[in-house]
């Protein structure tokens, strides 16, 4: 049995695997397995997988008709035959020693999950907040914090963690096929408050094509409104897997203010009906969880409680005031100083 499971989920990027798939073979550790599900592809990606798996006993391809990213990789976890799995998307790479320091991870502290960190490619593409967000710290949580979600660098993009098989499967975790955008951010909500013990790691294994022409993170990087709309669909999903496992009173502040800053605060910037539309969704899905009385009970900063009742569960708010919200809101996340570099840069 291999130590690893790399689980490859590929649709129509025949112009990528030559790249990942040699990243695997350069791997420092060569006991892996490497599945690559080809999710219905119509281009030369079979053909590329077929050529590759005859010249490597390691690489399994699995073919199936088209359902998308989260079901390519629930294809994975099933086929999976290591104690270990990671996912590697087709248009990206693992640095050679990934595979490696992913198992001694494991092997160190004994956790059901480890997450690392990542470097983006091309960099000059980046922005601050994913080269922040893809670089956590080195540190050990034995049993759930809610810093693991809310404070560490952990989220999101599902491809810097690492599960055990067995915690996956007996835990009931699947990737949601009904999330088309941020399945990721979904993934990391089911995996780590159930985890036995989670390791986050400060290298840097993975290197992430950062904006691939025609993905759906590319097409909906201009579309503010779109994308707040499907982050209103991804709080729906987190929120139904947390009321089926009896989670959502383990830290309704921090999920509140999650979603508060996840799904409203950039549509107080919209238009004023692309606002409305994105804050009555959201409304809809916080009372299907929750009544008023509980949104009221939730103890939360005096700024996060101000946009979510009077900029969305009371109704809409006129523009000038929700430019002044905007503002209220993010100086209470960066300070006094914070706030006029802000408006200082813009002058």
């Amino acid at each position: 049995m291999s130590r690893l499971s790399v689980v490859v989920p590929v649709y129509n990027v025949e112009g990528y695997i030559d790249r990942c798939l040699g990243s695997l073979r350069e791997q420092t550790l060569e006991d892996i397995e490497v599945i690559c599900v080809n999710d219905g592809s119509t281009d030369g990606s079979a053909a590329r997988l077929a050529d590759w798996a005859s010249r490597d006993g390691r690489i399994r391809i699995i073919d199936k008709t088209n359902g998308g990213l989260s079901s390519a990789r629930n294809a994975g976890i099933d086929a999976a035959s290591s104690p270990l799995v990671c996912f590697l998307d087709p248009d990206d790479r693992l640095v050679p020693n990934a595979c490696e320091r992913i198992v001694s991870c494991f092997e160190e502290d004994d956790p059901d999950v480890v997450t690392f960190g990542a470097t983006c490619v091309p960099p000059e593409k980046a922005t601050p907040w994913i080269v922040e967000a893809l670089s956590p710290r080195d540190a050990f949580y034995p049993s759930f914090d809610e810093r693991i979600l809310f404070e560490e660098k952990s989220r999101p993009f599902a491809w810097r963690t690492a599960c055990r098989r067995d915690f996956l499967l007996e835990s009931g975790i699947r990737f949601d096929e009904g999330v088309r955008f941020g399945e990721d951010q979904v993934f990391h909500f089911a995996v780590y408050p159930r985890a036995r013990g989670v390791r986050l790691c400060s290298d840097k294994l993975y290197e992430y094509e950062v904006a691939r022409p025609g993905s759906l993170m590319d097409r909906l990087k201009d579309d503010l409104h779109q994308k707040l709309l499907e982050h209103v669909n991804i709080v729906d999903h987190i929120l139904a897997d947390w009321e089926r496992g009896g989670l959502l009173a383990l830290c309704p502040e921090g999920l509140v203010c999650f979603i508060a800053d996840f799904a409203l605060y950039d549509a107080l910037k919209l238009s004023d009906g692309e606002y409305r539309e994105v804050a009555d969704a959201l409304r809809d899905v916080l009372f299907s969880y929750w009544t008023r009385d509980g949104l009221a009970a939730v103890e939360l900063p005096p700024s996060v409680r101000k946009m979510l009742v009077s900029a969305c569960l009371d109704g809409h708010m006129p523009a000038a005031k929700r430019r002044m919200l905007v503002l209220e809101y993010y100086t209470h996340l960066h300070g006094v100083l914070g706030t006029a570099e802000k408006l200082i840069s813009k002058v």
